[in-house]
């Protein structure tokens, strides 16, 4: 809008006001001032009115000149002819003001961005940018990403000099023992001893690897320009150790420590030499020497040679207890209820070569002991008849007589016992006055 032209509106308005005042009239106008973003300051023919949303009715009738200014924004101008009794509306939408940015670095060419936009390579002159505050971020290849603040007010020119500081170190490496495969960051780099430069700083993941070792790991913070030296003493990978036998379940002692039974399994095992013994009852117990190398699974097998025999027998009658060196082993059986009939064999399984004593007792007989010799890998067959003794343990009195001796049954007719070697009598159950077991001593 030139001065001419504000001059020209300036003289219009005044002549209508005073033709107005010249009829005696009032002037009767409305003029409403709004404008986006809301807040600007109103002038009106270079007088303030207020703000916008603004509502004005004490404007003479004619043209006016009608200005909103509100800071960050360009100044915007329009031109209202006010009628009486004619309300009028004046809507302005403000542009922003844009500054001037000049941005530089070192090193140049590094990349300008704001809120993950691109905005150029420096030196940058940036014309786009609203006036307020702006976080430009900065980054360059090998160099440590940086975040500034700028300020711009209306197009006052502003200079911005960013100086990017380097984001690699130095790693010097070494293990025991050497030789070990070096890891920055995921990517091979070489073999200990070795130097290791252009490592982006910060945190840096730092592996070893080497056949027969433990891999060692571990996270570093190298700052740029930093070197650090590392040492690293490398873990031989623990082997495995698996002991089997033949037969199974074996006792298993490894350096004269009991582990389990077979088959046995030992993890993590330590790379070295270990005395491992097998024992199984039955059996020659076995023993050797098992080298376990770093990171090796072994296996090893024991075939246990038999060192025992067996012995099988039957008793006449059965239902007699078996005793093997004063120890219980079991009792002769038969498949009916007839137990004074020949017992079923009976199998001693597993009985060390050599010298025993077998024993063979059952109560009212005589008690057999024998002494024999159980040879590897046979079977011994023994019959035992056993001797009956006459030990009266029963009596039974009558209304006319007393009668002790061994019971041999009872029912409703009566009680039969064996009054002495060979000789039984059935006693009449009517003819009973009183019976029952004889007590210990009687």
């Amino acid at each position: 809008m030139t001065v001419t032209r504000l001059l020209t509106f300036a003289c219009l308005a005044s002549l209508a006001s005073a033709a107005y005042a010249q009829k005696g009239k009032e002037p009767t106008t409305r003029l409403d001032v709004t404008s986006k973003p809301e807040g600007a300051i109103v002038r009106v023919d270079h007088q303030d009115k207020g703000v916008t949303p603004l509502a004005l009715t004490d404007l003479q009738p004619g043209p006016h000149l009608v200005q909103v200014s509100r800071a960050g924004y360009r100044d915007a101008f329009d031109t209202v002819i006010l009628q009486p009794g004619i309300g009028r509306t004046a809507a302005f939408t403000l542009e922003p003001l844009t500054g001037i940015l000049l941005v530089t670095s070192t090193p140049s060419g590094s990349e300008v961005s704001l809120k993950g936009l691109s905005l150029g390579i420096t030196p940058l002159l940036v014309t786009t940018l609203e006036s307020g505050a702006h976080r430009l971020t900065l980054s360059s290849p090998g160099f440590q990403t940086k975040e500034v603040d700028v300020r711009l007010e209306g197009r006052v020119p502003v200079k911005c000099d960013v100086t990017l500081m380097a984001d690699s170190g130095t790693l010097d490496v070494s293990s025991d023992p050497s030789g070990a495969e070096v890891f920055i960051n995921g990517i091979a780099r070489g073999e200990t001893p070795c130097r290791i430069d252009r490592i982006p700083g910060g945190s840096v993941a730092l592996e070893l690897r080497s056949p027969g070792f433990q891999p060692h790991a571990r996270d570093i913070s190298l700052a740029a320009g930093e070197t650090q030296t590392v040492n690293v003493p490398l873990k031989p990978l623990p082997g495995t150790l698996r002991v089997v036998t033949i037969p199974e379940a074996a006792r298993v002692y490894i350096d004269d420590e009991f582990k389990g039974e077979s088959p046995f399994d030992l993890p993590d095992t330590k790379p070295g030499t270990y005395r491992v013994r097998v024992e199984k009852p039955g059996h020659e117990p076995a023993a050797r020497d098992v080298t376990v190398g770093k990171g090796a699974a072994v296996t090893e097998e024991f075939r246990l040679t038999r060192n025992t025999g067996r012995v099988e027998l039957t008793t006449a009658p059965s239902g007699a207890t078996v005793l093997i060196d004063g120890r219980k082993v079991g009792i002769t059986l038969t498949r009916g209820t007839d137990t004074t009939a020949v017992s079923d064999p009976y199998a001693v399984e597993e009985l060390l070569e050599g010298d025993h004593e077998i024993e063979i007792f059952r109560k009212g007989f005589a008690t057999q002991k024998r002494a024999i010799t159980v040879k590897r890998g046979e079977t011994l067959t023994l019959q035992f008849k056993l001797q009956r003794q006459f030990i009266p343990n029963y009596e039974v009195t009558t209304t006319r007589s007393y009668h002790k001796g061994v019971l041999e049954f009872m029912n409703e007719e009566g009680i039969r016992i064996e009054t002495s070697p060979g000789i039984s009598q059935t006693i009449p159950m009517k003819d009973v006055k009183k019976h029952g077991p004889l007590r210990e001593g009687e």
